[in-house]
């Protein structure tokens, strides 16, 4: 793959769950020349800052709202409502123009939301019209501490925070297969910034202002290690052990990338996939009992914290399906 022309524009698009290390590598970039257009401003959960657009996340948000899918949906159903939510043409259209303007006067951007992998088609669409180099930065941290981390920032239940995990990375892996992208796993970031950044340039073609060698550098004072307030390890993480299983074995699968490069073959990674799709639908129909006894047990969106609160705000996009999907299908999401 050809690296990307220094008289082109450049969009790096930061991939990634809530508490992965998204903030990290997108912050980092933006101290060294590349640019997030009007971001939201710091939260305690994330005191260094979160580097979201914010125009980027509300257009996000309604989309996802529309097609009534979440942003670690467990679905492997979603990704196909999401596409039929896209089929206008409108939400393109509106990305144009909103990215046109950016790069009016900036011509590297790094646009960070946890949301942005479901619309990895849309903006290879939106490149091509615009011919910008696209490049995905997709952020690796263990699922039990995504977990425990979603747990104690956004309320999340472990099950859902895990499986949502599993099932959007290996999604995000699938997408952008064939696509510039570089896989960062977090703890090799915060520990060795430089060298992690080092590999990424030679996958996507950074343009850091100050360069990686400079020291002083920007990034020294801005990437801090104790920010890493959990430790991977399912100990006090109350998932059953096929979760937890097939969550290791995706990490290791992702993180192999990350380490030694794009694989010779995706048949490992397409086998998880398949697995979690086969384990989803036959919950399902093991779930059926539960459904006809829904008189017994409380309302699921009663009994349950919500699991995505904005950076911005608190509220979380609704999470039923459209008319076809709805039922035992939504229960299962939502429980």
């Amino acid at each position: 793959m050809s690296q990307p022309s220094a008289q082109r524009a450049q969009v790096l698009l930061v991939v990634g769950p809530g508490r992965s290390g998204t903030s990290a590598v997108a912050g980092s970039l933006a101290h060294c020349g590349y640019h997030v257009p009007n971001a939201i401003k710091a939260r305690d959960s994330n005191p260094r800052g979160f580097y979201e657009p914010r125009w980027l996340v509300n257009f996000d948000k309604e989309l996802l709202a529309e097609a009534k899918v979440t942003t670690l949906d467990r679905d492997p159903l979603a990704l196909e409502a999401m596409a039929q939510a896209l089929g206008s043409g409108d939400a393109k259209t509106r990305l144009v123009g909103w990215v046109r303007e950016q790069l009016e006067s900036n011509n590297r951007l790094v646009l960070k939301d946890p949301r942005l992998v479901w619309f990895h088609a849309l903006w290879a669409e939106v490149a091509e019209e615009l011919d910008f180099d696209l490049g995905f930065l997709i952020m690796l941290r263990h699922p039990s501490e995504v977990s425990s981390s979603r747990s104690a920032y956004y309320g999340a239940e472990h099950v859902r925070a895990v499986a949502g995990w599993t099932h959007v990375a290996l999604m995000a892996e699938h997408v952008t297969r064939g696509a510039r992208r570089a896989f960062v796993h977090y703890p090799d970031l915060v520990g060795d910034w430089r060298k992690e950044f080092r590999r990424v340039d030679g996958l996507l073609g950074l343009d850091l202002v100050p360069q990686i060698d400079t020291t002083p550098h920007p990034i020294d004072e801005f990437l801090d290690p104790t920010l890493r307030r959990m430790a991977p390890g399912w100990d006090g993480i109350a998932v059953p052990s096929w979760l937890s299983d097939l969550a290791d074995r995706s990490f290791d699968a992702l993180k192999g990338i990350a380490d030694d490069g794009e694989p010779s073959d995706y048949t490992a990674l397409d086998a998880l996939r398949a697995e979690y799709t086969e384990t989803f639908e036959a919950t399902v129909i093991i779930a059926r009992s539960r459904n006809s006894h829904q008189h017994l047990v409380p309302r699921a969106e009663e009994a349950q914290p919500a699991a995505e609160p904005d950076a911005a705000t608190s509220t979380s996009a609704p999470s039923a399906r459209p008319a076809a999907r709805r039922g035992l299908r939504d229960l299962l999401r939502r429980s």
